[in-house]
């Protein structure tokens, strides 16, 4: 239900925006270029990338993209400083090993280290700018900065003495942003965290207010403090309702609004539960019904038709040696589903695994329809083959949707939504609708999921405060028992 008193909103301008967030996007996939020029073109007035996100390509389809768009129609730009990975960290191994290793590193693994240092802030926006290819660049966040934190946890460092030098490193960081602004190289700039809506005694908890004076302290009342950027999800709902500020009067939310703090919301669909990934998605469903025993059966049948397919295949004698290979590892998609098919832990993990390990097998199938005996039986093979994916893709989303039905039908109940409003639409319009929140950044990475996300712009906009916040979770703790 709608918190009492509450006004209903009018006009598409009083909710947050939306953003288009640019965490596993790349130059190199035209699709996530289609996708950002769609979504750009029809309301979304943001894009938020990092320099680490697909080694750099995720900024350089933001330059691309941003080229071809006149100035004064341009998004929101948002990156993000901190992680070394990819390049940056072997250039930085590289450094590190003739002794010029940067100051204040974080070293989170083999693969990713860490770092808000001025010095290696400096490189890292400069290699922004290049791949970005616009200046100012509006906000430029710190990203996580709590890892240091959390390594210092780890090793025993006491409390207070990991938090006087964590402040100590943000507010190093805001001097070097601050001189950022006045060179006229960015606008503002900010902290993405992860654990902004964490309880106050949580050893790697981010405070908004104590960020928000590290920046007075260094550009007193004219800072350029502007943004935070944090979690917050219908099941991860801590920026809303855990009063971890103000002495333990406000949520995050709300002292974000005391401050004139912006802020920007991330993972709206991907919930974690116990190191759990949730996808809060509604999957659409086709008109036909699934039958897994179906699938099991047309699976098994195409199993024997593979293997007489490419028998045949090579018999003609025309394939190389490594034809041959390529051949006998195309035409074995059922026999490698046929034990493995029910097991993908998730549709995530089912896509994923189609679209690196079986539709390249099927494209290759597919070039050696004409080197068989009958093209026509390859043809229908792979007819077949695509229909059974597409199933086994149902079977996976039908799961997923029944495992969530009861959460939808509650939180559409909650949020005084129709009852059939499809969950992704809740979990995004409930964020726009929370005071506090200025965008919410969705990963729509292809034309269908920008459009499916476009129709929350349609809904009606009524104020979701605390209260409702704290029933969803309760909502939630019953769910849970």
């Amino acid at each position: 239900m709608i918190d009492s008193l509450s006004p209903t909103r009018t006009g598409s301008d009083m909710a947050g925006g939306l953003g288009f967030g640019c965490y596993r996007v790349s130059q190199s996939d035209p699709v996530h270029d289609e996708a950002m020029r769609q979504a750009l073109a029809h309301g979304v007035d943001m894009v938020d990338t990092s320099s680490n996100y697909s080694n750099g390509k995720s900024e350089m389809l933001v330059g691309t993209v941003l080229a071809s768009i006149p100035e004064a129609k341009r998004p929101t730009v948002v990156t993000k400083l901190g992680y070394i990975q990819g390049d940056m960290l072997d250039l930085a191994k590289a450094r590190a090993s003739m002794g010029d290793e940067l100051a204040d590193v974080v070293k989170l693994s083999d693969s990713a280290w860490h770092c808000i240092h001025p010095d290696f802030l400096e490189e890292a926006l400069s290699t922004s700018f290049e791949r970005i290819g616009i200046t100012p660049i509006d906000v430029v966040l710190l990203h996580n900065p709590e890892y240091y934190l959390q390594i210092a946890h780890q090793s025993g460092t006491s409390l207070d003495e990991a938090r006087t030098e964590f402040y100590r490193r943000i507010e190093l960081a805001f001097a070097w942003l601050e001189s950022a602004v006045t060179e006229g190289r960015i606008r503002s700039y900010g902290i993405s965290s992860n654990t902004f809506a964490n309880a106050t005694d949580a050893p790697d908890a981010v405070s908004l207010e104590l960020c928000f004076a590290c920046a007075e302290r260094v550009g007193s009342s004219g800072h350029h403090f502007t943004t935070a950027q944090m979690p917050m999800n219908v099941v991860e709902h801590g920026a809303a309702t855990t009063t971890n500020q103000a002495g333990g009067t406000s949520t995050t939310l709300e002292r974000a609004v005391q401050l004139g703090v912006k802020v920007i919301v991330n993972r709206p669909l991907n919930a974690i539960v116990d190191s759990d990934l949730i996808r809060l998605v509604s999957h659409p469903m086709p008109s036909h019904i699934v039958h897994p025993d179906d699938v099991e059966q047309r699976i098994h049948a195409l199993e024997t038709i593979e293997h007489d397919l490419v028998n045949s295949i090579m018999a003609g004698g025309s394939l190389s040696e490594r034809e041959t290979q390529v051949a006998q590892e195309a035409f074995r998609i059922a026999g490698a589903l046929c034990s493995a098919w029910t097991k993908f832990q998730g549709l995530p993990h089912w896509r994923d695994v189609r679209a690196t390990y079986l539709d390249p097998r099927l494209e290759a199938a597919a070039m050696f329809a004409d080197r068989a005996p009958d093209p026509a039986a390859v043809h229908s093979y792979l007819h077949d083959v695509e229909h059974v994916l597409i199933d086994i893709d149902v079977v996976y989303a039908a799961e997923e949707n029944a495992s969530l039905e009861e959460l939808r039908q509650i939180l559409a109940d909650e949020f005084g939504m129709p009852i059939d409003t499809p969950l992704q639409h809740i979990a995004v319009q409930s964020l726009r609708c929370t005071p506090g929140v200025d965008h919410v950044l969705v990963g729509m990475r292809r034309p269908e999921y920008v459009e499916d996300i476009l129709s929350v712009f349609e809904m009606p906009e009524p104020t979701y405060h605390r209260a409702t916040w704290q029933r969803v979770a309760e909502h939630l703790a019953r769910l849970s028992q």
